[in-house]
């Protein structure tokens, strides 16, 4: 959980963690050099919420890499402080996971509104397999609903780029999928909450060039997928 100034729905998330059928976990909680009742919060529960303060305050992107750097387990799944894992979120992909030798899942999402109310749901629309070309045209995977084998994070040195603001997420995760099979869940395990004022709110300006910028990069780094996939890829661009 990587927080900055993130009070408001703080408790409901951390509480969707601690309420999941599935246990053997820990929250790696990122404070991002916060001001408000957020650190208050995150140190009210117990020694499982592990509470580090960032020396300096940076970009999502670097703060993630460095909450990930802190990580012990076997996979590493993030949720934002305004939003929630559905209570079977963690053993749902875990034993999917597993079950299918995995090193990549996401899912389906219902989107919320600032009451808790829901809007609609999101439903994934690709089925477990090597996708990359798939996702080049409909890019479908929600931040929160993704579980990665740390064992990839660290061996091949993933990790998000910092030098990105909106969309870090989309080329860490196009980068794996250039590479591995993707886990799809096709029922719904997060809440995304609809939050006025949020980063990615602020920062929409800047998705495409930013998306452009891992286009571009993908196809200097896998030139035979460029080939490969020429229609996936103008479309993408």
């Amino acid at each position: 959980m990587n927080c900055y100034n993130s009070d408001r729905f703080l408790y409901e998330a951390i509480d969707s963690i601690y309420n999941q059928t599935y246990n053997n976990w820990e929250i790696i909680f990122w404070d991002n050099r916060s001001t408000d009742r957020s650190p208050i919060i995150a140190k009210s529960y117990d020694d499982r919420l592990k509470y580090y303060l960032s020396e300096n305050m940076t970009n999502l992107g670097e703060a993630r890499n460095l909450a990930m750097n802190k990580a012990k387990g076997k996979y590493i799944a993030f949720l934002d402080c305004d939003d929630l894992f559905l209570i079977d979120k963690l053993k749902t992909q875990v034993e999917f996971m597993e079950k299918n030798d995995l090193v990549f899942s996401y899912g389906s999402s219902i989107i919320i509104n600032e009451t808790g109310t829901e809007i609609k749901r999101i439903m994934v629309k690709n089925y477990s397999g090597y996708i990359f070309n798939s996702l080049l045209k409909h890019y479908e995977i929600a931040m929160q609903s993704v579980m990665i084998k740390r064992d990839i994070i660290d061996n091949e040195n993933f990790r998000f780029n910092k030098n990105l603001i909106y969309s870090p997420d989309y080329n860490l995760f196009m980068n794996i999928a250039a590479k591995y099979e993707i886990g799809v869940i096709k029922t719904p395990i997060i809440k995304y909450r609809l939050v006025s004022g949020s980063l990615s709110d602020q920062t929409t300006s800047i998705a495409s060039s930013e998306m452009k910028h891992t286009l571009n990069q993908l196809s200097e780094k896998f030139p035979e997928l460029k080939k490969i996939y020429k229609k996936e890829f103008k479309s993408a661009f």
